[in-house]
């Protein structure tokens, strides 16, 4: 099975968990400027800003081709409870018949924000623990 992580970020939280989905699958985590040749399933991930998601997530997803890739699977933050981000990402997914397998979104609270002056990209046990689960259940349907 072929496989390809995508993601954008900000502040280093999305890219965070990008990198523990790239250690169960054993292939690279990757920003979204890096085209997908070719996938069976593809993971994305991408943060919620403003109440959307990052125009460069958008883009990325605009931008592919469904003949290319089999399935995709969604991951995202943010930093309220709202999963905006993956209800956008979806609906772009299905308007171009890529089935959708499953979604991971973590609220977090607004970690990494420069304007609070903290950095992201930390992630704690149980988040890792989560989300390398998803990867895991991902990789076996």
């Amino acid at each position: 099975m072929t496989v390809a992580i995508r993601y954008q970020t900000r502040n280093g939280n999305t890219e965070a968990f990008a990198k523990e989905i790239a250690a169960v699958a054993g292939v690279p985590a990757e920003d979204v400027k890096t085209p997908v040749e070719a996938a069976d399933l593809l993971f994305l991930g991408g943060g919620t800003y403003f109440m959307r998601p990052d125009k460069s997530a958008s883009a990325f997803m605009a931008g592919l081709d469904p003949a290319k890739i089999k399935r995709i699977a969604f991951f995202t933050t943010s930093g309220g409870p709202e999963a905006v981000t993956d209800k956008a990402l979806t609906k772009l997914a299905e308007e171009k018949g890529i089935p959708v397998i499953g979604h991971f979104h973590q609220v977090m609270g607004g970690k990494g924000m420069k304007i609070l002056g903290s950095s992201g990209g930390i992630l704690k046990d149980n988040q890792v623990q989560l989300v390398k689960e998803f990867a895991q259940k991902m990789l076996n349907v």
